[in-house]
């Protein structure tokens, strides 16, 4: 992505390496996979470095969490480019957070943030909310950012039980990246609790933003009919209205307002 700086650290061939990506290689997958260390440079000195596990990224071990996606990449950039006065004292929840890059960033920006994935990859989270200093032990004083790891897996059993407890207070933002896909059998199944996640979450000014990579227009179609199920407004910014680092047309970012009182539930989970 133009005019952010990715810096990647790992090894190759048995040695240690570190060089900073071209830009065109910010949107290389398999480069940024393989990175142990991303250390992105964001606008006006904001700076966060990401330890990822590339080696546990199949199914069996940590899986899709372990690293970044550009979906991620692209989530924190538009942030960024955000005035910082919003994010100051502002009530954050991450969806499908991975390694936390955006609340991450947010956190350094003045925001309190819960930072949220399955358990197997909060180790890695939790690792990246210290080594940036924004771990809730770290905090120095009231009015400084932090953020805190915590457990949700929408549609899992018991889930709604969490969502409810993050929105006991108001939520200020609600942000997700790469959080809808598609299964061997070609459905989006965790997409209508997804969506009810960000509904529950979601007050009468909160602003909810979900990016994704468009991998599939079955995602993209589904979750813009669960999301005018649960939301009144559920609007793409296009890439010509964004900031030019996130002119892209491979990457969709919406934001959904306006939740609906009398909204359909997906079903119970089994």
């Amino acid at each position: 992505m133009e005019g952010l700086k990715i810096t990647i650290k790992g090894w190759q061939d048995g040695e240690k390496f570190e060089r900073q990506l071209e830009p065109d290689e910010s949107t290389d997958r398999w480069t940024l996979h393989a990175a142990e260390e991303l250390t992105l440079e964001f606008d006006e000195g904001k700076t966060v470095t990401i330890q990822q596990e590339p080696k546990k990224i199949n199914a069996t071990r940590i899986g899709v969490g372990a690293v970044c996606w550009e979906g991620e990449l692209f989530l924190a950039t538009y942030l960024a480019s955000l005035p910082a006065y919003r994010y100051i004292g502002a009530r954050v929840v991450e969806l499908g957070a991975g390694p936390g890059l955006a609340g991450i960033m947010l956190a350094k920006m003045g925001a309190k943030v819960h930072v949220t994935d399955i358990a197997k990859v909060l180790p890695i989270v939790e690792g990246n909310l210290t080594s940036n200093g924004v771990s809730l032990a770290q905090r120095r004083g009231a009015a400084e950012g932090y953020a805190v790891a915590e457990e949700l897996e929408w549609g899992a059993p018991g889930y709604e039980a969490v969502v409810a407890r993050l929105a006991s207070e108001p939520v200020d933002w609600v942000v997700a990246a790469d959080c809808c896909y598609i299964d061997q059998e070609g459905t989006s199944p965790s997409t209508p609790h997804f969506v009810n996640t960000c509904a529950m979450l979601c007050g009468p000014t909160t602003r909810c933003l979900v990016c994704f990579e468009l991998r599939s227009s079955e995602v993209q179609r589904v979750f813009v009919e669960e999301s005018r199920r649960a939301f009144a407004k559920v609007e793409r910014l296009l890439p010509h209205s964004l900031p030019k680092p996130c002119q892209v047309d491979h990457i969709l970012l919406y934001e959904l307002s306006g939740v609906l009182p009398d909204r359909p539930r997906p079903p119970p989970v089994q």
